[in-house]
């Protein structure tokens, strides 16, 4: 290929890409997993699934070793031999048969990635430490549609290095929808099975979507998450007995043994199943919430509960992944730890300072008596809104009020200043 050829080349890739970027801004973007069926695999198409990630880890742990004395742009992704420690920490080479080359390349821009993401904590002055080799390789991207992977039917994929087809499950859930368009995948080695995680981009349907009144939630430890409209959720997922017989069977097999690696197999599995349900449970509850113009929320202290006396209930819940998803919504309005919805009254405007845990009614001398956290979830959507604050006339309900005065050494609205809340970017 002559330069002027290369350099025609390299504008249409650019041209094309800036085309799709315009296009998928149009776009909704949802990530499906399906799973690929083992029942259904010879003993030739296991072997390559598992040599694949085992290969992986293999050249993740060369590049790093590489990386001692030499930049990483140097390295040679076509190479066959790669370097490693045997299970005593003797030098021995290891030939790649498996991993194919999109596969391989993937493996080092996420390392470059890693790399990157480092060197920006270091920049902000966080302490950062150094990569580390890994035991096991758990996702490996695959780039490009058509070509890394592909669609056969509903039932069948192909795979960038495997000759024949593999047999999934799961893909009625996008089979069917018209117009979409499949991106990268991430092959995922989970401790119950092997997976595919495909990101699509299908139209939006041009409709304005009707959503339902705006909503104000609280969290909580006994009521997990309550809302301004006085429905509660309670989002608590306990360990299992399995999951507590496995822990004690890792605990009696003897470090580095082979039993020992078998019971630390089935634990991780018990482990995938909760967490499996907490991502159901919270996906749920989160699709319940967003069917509302706007929710807000405050930005509750999760890691201070977890360290304080409700840390067994935190742990167990799907609180912080709630939050976290919540967040990451554009309608979603966060408020500052700092404001009072708890000790605020949204009729009067005092603040009730010796409001405890204990209290699970609000009651305020003017009259005003609600339950605690719904209370606290319908001030989230007065104190959000700096022009209808109780200080103007107009209560959380939508209510005339007088205006209040400040009394003694009660702090209103007026000592509190502009609402301190932001919206999470």
């Amino acid at each position: 290929m002559t330069d002027e050829e290369r350099l025609a080349k390299n504008k249409r890739i650019r041209e094309q890409g800036r085309l799709t970027r315009e296009k998928r801004k149009s776009q909704i973007c949802r990530v499906y997993r399906v799973k690929i069926d083992i029942s259904h695999l010879n003993e030739a198409q296991k072997l390559q699934l598992k040599m694949i990630f085992v290969e992986a880890k293999w050249l993740y742990n060369d590049v790093l070793t590489f990386l001692t004395n030499n930049e990483i742009n140097d390295y040679d992704t076509t190479t066959q031999i790669v370097h490693g420690l045997d299970k005593d920490r003797q030098p021995v080479m290891h030939e790649l048969e498996y991993i194919s080359s999109q596969m391989r390349q993937s493996v080092l821009q996420g390392l470059k990635n890693n790399m990157k993401g480092l060197a920006s904590l270091k920049e902000h002055n966080h302490k950062i430490g150094r990569l580390r080799y890994k035991s096991d390789y758990a996702s490996i991207n695959l780039q490009q549609y058509l070509v890394t992977y592909r669609f056969y039917d509903e039932r069948h994929i192909g795979i960038q290095g495997f000759k024949t087809r593999i047999s999934i499950k799961g893909a009625k859930q996008f089979w069917n929808i018209p117009n979409i368009e499949y991106a990268n995948a991430k092959l995922l080695n989970l401790p119950d099975g092997y997976y595919l995680a495909i990101t699509t981009y299908c139209d939006n349907g041009g409709e304005k979507r009707k959503y339902k009144p705006e909503i104000g939630i609280d969290m909580g430890i006994k009521t997990t998450i309550t809302t301004s409209e006085g429905k509660k959720y309670k989002v608590l997922i306990e360990e299992s007995e399995r999951l507590k017989k496995c822990q004690r069977l890792v605990a009696r097999r003897k470090k580095s043994s082979s039993n020992r690696y078998r019971a630390v197999k089935l634990l991780r599995c018990e482990y995938q199943k909760v967490d499996s349900r907490k991502q159901d449970m919270a996906n749920k509850i989160i699709h319940e919430l967003l069917e509302h113009e706007r929710v807000y929320m405050q930005d509750e202290n999760l890691k201070g509960w977890h360290k304080g006396l409700f840390g067994r209930t935190v742990q167990h819940s799907a609180l912080g992944l709630i939050k976290h998803k919540l967040m990451m919504n554009e309608r979603v309005i966060v408020l500052s730890a700092n404001e009072p919805t708890t000790k605020y009254c949204p009729v009067c405007g005092k603040l009730k300072k010796d409001i405890t845990l204990a209290d699970r009614v609000y009651e305020c001398t003017c009259g005003y008596r609600e339950d605690r956290d719904i209370h606290a979830a319908r001030n989230m959507m007065l104190l959000s809104k700096k022009d209808t604050c109780g200080t103007q006339g107009i209560n959380a309900f939508g209510e005339n009020v007088r205006r209040h005065e400040l009394q003694d050494s009660c702090c209103g609205l007026e000592e509190l200043g502009s609402p301190h809340f932001y919206k999470w970017e």
